[in-house]
């Protein structure tokens, strides 16, 4: 994902090459909806490991089905 976030985020700068904020509002608006999901799952595997029933929950999610 960083080497993808580099990538945006030049074409951005490029885009709006006298514009910095204009560039940065652009790729990050294009950033935070492509990583959302990712975000959303990391903090619900933090959750789930830091759970007092971890060792089952995890048992769990590793189960078919």
């Amino acid at each position: 994902m960083a080497l993808l976030d580099g990538a945006l985020l030049g074409l951005a700068l490029a885009a709006h090459p006298d514009n910095f904020p204009a560039a940065v509002k652009e790729y990050e608006r294009e950033m935070f909806e492509r990583t959302s999901a990712a975000a959303r799952m990391s903090v619900d595997m933090q959750e789930l490991l830091m759970s007092p029933d971890a060792s089952r929950r995890l048992l769990e999610f590793f189960q078919p089905g």
